[in-house]
């Protein structure tokens, strides 16, 4: 027997085995993110967080990831959702490339016609992820909060500068 027929028999059962590895959580129809919707970006965004997923509320239901979004100097969180896919539109994700000359450049993830053109995003958000408790390499349990909106720096500094002690 030669290797040919040993290397294909592998390489079929090594995609089977990665095809069973996918989370089963329906995804939206994928398509690529063009080279215009890229903007330069200061720095990479922060490591994903991690969100818990509800229950898929309805069979026609796709799930889309939460991501980073450069919000002109610093990164803010969007929560993953279940939501209703737009006809004839797909879901470019989110892409983050540096240049030769160490540039940084970010596109958000978005909706998109055949022609690549941004399509208005479903306006039906029927299910969103939640926070919850994670737990760290020592096995402790350590609690997150809600999301901090970008607005949100003056008031918050406003608050520490008015109680110090916290």
């Amino acid at each position: 027997m030669g290797l040919r027929p040993i290397a294909a028999a592998l390489g079929v059962a090594l995609g089977v085995k990665i095809a069973a590895c996918g989370s089963g959580i329906p995804q939206p129809p994928a398509t690529a993110q063009p080279a215009n919707a890229l903007v330069e970006v200061d720095y990479p965004p922060p490591p994903a967080r991690v969100e818990m997923v509800p229950k898929q509320p309805s069979s026609d239901a796709v799930w889309i990831n939460g991501e980073w979004l450069w919000q002109g100097r610093r990164w803010s969180w969007r929560a993953g959702m279940w939501v209703i896919s737009p006809k004839n539109a797909g879901y470019a994700r989110r892409v983050l490339v540096r240049r030769g000359d160490g540039k940084l450049f970010f596109a958000p993830g978005a909706w998109r016609d055949a022609e690549g053109r941004e399509a208005p995003a479903p306006p039906e958000k029927i299910a969103r992820a939640s926070s919850g408790a994670v737990t760290n390499p020592e096995g402790e349990t350590e609690p997150t909060g809600a999301d901090v909106h970008p607005d949100a720096g003056a008031d918050a500094q406003d608050d520490f500068d008015a109680n110090p002690s916290r």
